[in-house]
């Protein structure tokens, strides 16, 4: 399936721009730097030149699809990443590797289409990370000491968000890649958490946890896994 990608240097927000331009399906937005990048919940994203910045439209009509495309994304990239690293998946959709998270993604609705953000540290050197007080993150060159060429992540993601068959064989592989499953965790919705083990990944894309003997389907907030360095 083709695709379009549209660069810039600077944006403030690749999700921002993909969105004013109410393009197609299949276009891609991409800049070497964002000044206001979006993370989760609110969050900014550091987003330094040497990092892939971009944004995807896909097509999701429905409230269902919308909500599963992320999890489709976060599988794409995990995938992806492991030709450069080993990496994991924790719930929802971070990716991360030794520790240190190295890719963030962010989805948001719009019409019948969802804008799939995806930032990844490919070249920033560790002494950024340092320099800027983020201790939980990394890049493929400050964990392996190997450059990658941004151009080279970025088709191999789309390629493999293309290429990802039904439903069931993405969950399958989200649990293989998952780092969650089986861990104890925090679970964090709105202005309140409560802590559980989480046993598994559900065909929809939710994280199953059980508290206090009782299963509780988790389907947004996020988790940070306990005793670890993965926040």
């Amino acid at each position: 399936m083709k695709y379009n990608v549209l660069r810039f240097d600077t944006v403030v927000s690749t999700n921002n721009t993909l969105k004013k331009l109410n393009a197609p399906p299949w276009t891609v937005v991409v800049a070497n730097r964002q000044t206001g990048g979006k993370g989760r919940n609110g969050r900014s994203f550091s987003s330094p030149v040497g990092g892939l910045y971009m944004s995807i439209a896909v097509n999701a009509p429905t409230v269902e699809e919308k909500l599963f495309e992320p999890v489709k994304a976060a599988v794409a990239v995990c995938v992806t990443l492991s030709k450069y690293l080993n990496c994991r998946i924790k719930w929802p959709n971070d990716i991360v590797s030794e520790g240190k998270k190295i890719c963030g993604i962010l989805a948001e609705g719009t019409g019948d289409k969802v804008i799939l953000g995806i930032g990844v540290n490919v070249n920033t050197p560790a002494g950024y990370f340092t320099e800027n007080n983020l201790p939980h993150a990394g890049s493929i060159y400050s964990i392996t000491g190997k450059e990658a060429p941004c151009d080279e992540v970025l088709n191999s993601i789309i390629e493999c968000y293309q290429s990802l068959g039904e439903r069931s064989d993405i969950i399958n592989i989200y649990r293989q890649k998952s780092i969650t499953i089986g861990k104890e965790v925090k679970v964090i919705c709105a202005n309140s958490f409560y802590f559980a083990k989480a046993v598994g990944i559900t065909e929809k894309g939710e994280l199953e946890v059980v508290k206090d003997g009782d299963t509780i389907l988790v389907n947004s907030g996020e988790v940070s896994i306990r005793g670890s360095e993965y926040a």
